[in-house]
């Protein structure tokens, strides 16, 4: 009541201008709190007020962010401007500490809202997708400035190893003279390479180092010449070269079989079957580094002792004869490989298994050696063989018949081994050289087999008609001689050598 009454006392001249004087000092609060605000929350000077500032602001001046202000990143909380307000004017720090934390959000504000084409670079890339996507426990809640702003406020990839910056520090290198390199990890691993389509547990192999990653070090260049444009494994060096845990570059044939790539080839393909587990874990006993390709057909590139006898054990084909006679390699070195092994169910299959394999090939009219290169004379055994004799009386008998190679010296194998690949001499008939073979002089039993027991009577010694077995044929009685007699009495070649057997073993009419 009583402003009022004073008020209401004064002229109206006055109170129009006190009205002006608040007005104008409202405005002016105003204007002043806004600048304020203004110069705190969007001015970097409020920032650089504090001397310790200085330094990361240059850096920050060189950054792609250097267009915006401070608060744009750094959003800190009236609690945590209070406090570090305070700590300022109180303590005088002569450091910084952590302030002003940048969570995902703000980073997401611009480079995924803010600018989705740009962003898909990134959240597709193999190295992003690595650390945003991992189901790793240790990754969970990874900061973007973790790895972006370790060079304060440039905002930058690492520019140390990602060792050095607190997450791989103990992934070191040992693979030959690297390991005394200080190497960025992105130097050899494409952080940003494509992999819009790549599950996340296969993203790992996609950051293995690739050809162009390899090449890209001088040294390296002059090491490595012979990858061939056709690498069958896509020119991607860290896919068998581990220089985090290996230290010689041939330790790299142990990833063969435990990438996940050659675990099992003897199911992959037919020519590495059969071969022992100790050569199929070792593949550069047949594969040369980085040229991976193999002439299937040049056996003697991995099988350098296929020529020798001593290093190639003979081998048995299964129904050769005679028995005793193995194949040896060292004899056939005129031979290719594959005309007698193939790799069609496994790996170097003989082809030649029976002995009228071998044949198809030995007893070929293109062949010109002479059958004892294989056939010795000493090792081919007497045999009996059967064949259909003419007899005089125009009959014809089935004999068993005994053949010695050795008494035939004279003959030439081709006289009876002629024709087909077997060169078979079943169809040989004796008679076309033995025609004369009932003469006197000639030993019967060179032909004739001894009878069993009790075969004939003693009325075979009329001769065979006497003894009334072929009693309807006539013709002349065989001739009584020492030769004809042994036929049947072959146990008694020593009894009286060189005596006529009638002499004394008279035979009279058609009695005995």
């Amino acid at each position: 009541m009583g402003i009022r009454k004073r008020l209401s006392a004064l002229s109206p001249l006055v109170l129009v201008a006190m009205g002006a004087v608040l007005v104008a000092g409202l405005a002016a609060g105003g204007v002043f709190a806004y600048r304020s605000y203004n110069y705190i929350q969007h001015d970097n000077d409020f920032c650089m007020s504090c001397h310790l500032m200085q330094d990361p602001y240059e850096r920050f001046a060189r950054s792609a962010h250097r267009d915006l202000g401070c608060k744009a990143c750094h959003q800190p909380t009236f609690a945590q401007r209070s406090s570090m307000a305070m700590t300022q004017v109180l303590e005088n720090p002569d450091s910084l500490s952590q302030h002003a934390e940048v969570p995902n959000e703000v980073c997401e504000d611009c480079h995924v809202r803010g600018d989705p084409d740009e962003w898909l670079l990134i959240s597709q890339s193999v190295g992003h997708r690595i650390h945003l996507e991992s189901s790793d426990s240790v990754l969970e809640g990874l900061k973007c400035v973790e790895c972006h702003s370790t060079s304060l406020h440039e905002f930058a990839a690492s520019d140390r190893t990602c060792g050095q910056a607190g997450c791989h520090e103990s992934t070191g290198i040992t693979l030959g003279g690297m390991g005394a390199l200080t190497i960025h990890c992105a130097t050899c691993h494409d952080f940003n390479a494509p992999a819009p389509a790549i599950s996340a547990d296969s993203l790992a192999g996609s950051l293995s180092p690739q050809r162009e990653e390899c090449l890209s070090c001088h040294a390296m260049r002059q090491m490595v010449t012979d990858i061939p444009a056709d690498d069958p494994h896509g020119g991607r060096c860290g896919a068998c070269h581990n220089p985090h845990e290996q230290s010689r570059p041939a330790d790299a044939v142990a990833s063969c079989a435990t990438a996940g790539c050659h675990e099992s080839v003897a199911e992959v393909t037919p020519y590495h079957r059969g071969i022992e587990e100790a050569s199929l874990t070792n593949c550069l006993l047949c594969h040369r580094a980085h040229d991976f390709s193999l002439a299937g057909e040049q056996c003697t590139s991995c099988h350098t002792g296929a020529t020798s006898a001593t290093t190639v054990a003979p081998v048995r084909v299964a129904d050769m004869e005679p028995a005793e006679r193995p194949f040896r390699h060292e004899t056939h070195t005129e031979v290719s490989c594959t005309s007698c092994h193939n790799s069609q169910e496994a790996h170097g299959q003989p082809t030649v298994t029976t002995a009228t394999d071998c044949q198809a090939c030995h007893h070929s009219a293109e062949r010109a050696e002479p059958c004892t290169a294989c056939h010795a004379t000493a090792t081919l055994v007497p045999a009996r063989v059967s064949r259909s004799i003419a007899l005089d009386i125009g009959l014809r008998a089935n004999r068993s018949l005994p053949f010695d190679h050795a008494v035939h010296t004279s003959v030439t194998c081709g006289q009876c081994h002629a024709d087909g690949v077997g060169r078979s001499a079943a169809t040989v008939d004796c008679a076309s050289c033995h025609r004369e073979h009932h003469e006197p002089s000639v030993t019967c039993m060179a032909c004739h087999a001894q009878p069993r027991a009790n075969a004939h009577t003693l009325s075979a010694h009329v001769t065979c008609a006497g003894a009334g077995c072929h009693e309807s044929q006539t013709y002349d009685p065989l001739p009584r001689t020492r030769e004809f007699c042994l036929v049947c009495h072959q146990d008694l070649v020593d009894h009286r050598p060189g005596q006529d057997c009638a002499s004394c073993h008279a035979l009279t009419g058609n009695a005995p």
